[in-house]
């Protein structure tokens, strides 16, 4: 018998549900907002294919991905039992027989310096690192282009088309790496997974980024140099 499927939330252009052993995110009938939807979820699946096969770097495993019978795609994939998003970790103290905090359920800054830490930590030594190591001499992934949303927020073309290289230029890139796209064990505040891999794909090293918050990552949107800088080297 299936499990139950339990809403989560929804966005502009995707629902998010739960079931007791896995995690589901469908097309909405009427998705806005985010262009290559589709595209979207092609890519996150071969990508949780690409970094469970050639990585050690923890994501979790990929159960199903296609279209329904109405045409919409889907993507489920294994709960990570145990784990709550990079951002929300701190937001009560996961430790308070160490931290002791006066009140319960309040902010920890704490804890907050233990996610910070290690979150540094597992990019800086883990993902970065291996994701340097997978290279390609095409753009994209399996065909697709989606770049950065830093990028595609200031050039509204329809479509990407893939750049060749006569070398392995082009480097794996998460393109949506930051605090709230990672798992963290509820009890010891380190790195179960990291998720959310619908932007990635291989692009020029330098189009990489790392920041720890929506702050950061929204800086990136007003870097103009940078912006434009990184749609010549996607746009060729």
């Amino acid at each position: 018998m299936a499990s139950q499927e339990v809403f989560l939330y929804r966005s502009e252009a995707k629902s998010y549900f739960w079931t007791e052993r896995t995690f589901i995110k469908r097309e909405l009938p009427d998705a806005a907002g985010l262009p290559w939807l589709k595209q979207r979820f092609a890519v996150e699946a071969a990508t949780l294919r690409l970094l469970s096969d050639q990585t050690s770097i923890p994501v979790p495993r990929l159960i199903a991905f296609g279209e329904d019978e109405y045409g919409r795609c889907y993507l489920e994939t294994e709960c990570i039992k145990g784990s709550v998003r990079g951002d929300m970790a701190a937001d009560e103290c996961r430790m308070p027989q160490l931290h002791h905090p006066s009140e319960a359920k309040s902010p920890c800054a704490a804890c907050e310096g233990i996610v910070s830490a290690n979150a540094e930590r597992f990019v800086q030594e883990v993902v970065l690192p291996q994701l340097s190591r997978l290279k390609s001499r095409r753009t994209g992934l399996e065909g697709i282009v989606i770049p950065p949303r830093w990028v595609s927020h200031h050039d509204k073309r329809e479509a990407w088309r893939v750049l060749e290289s006569p070398q392995a230029d082009f480097v794996f890139c998460h393109n949506d790496l930051v605090l709230h796209n990672m798992l963290f064990c509820t009890q010891t505040l380190k790195v179960l997974a990291l998720v959310d891999m619908e932007d990635c794909g291989y692009f020029p090293p330098e189009v990489q980024q790392w920041k720890r918050d929506r702050t950061g990552q929204f800086g990136l949107y007003e870097d103009m140099d940078l912006v434009r800088r990184h749609i010549q080297l996607i746009g060729g």
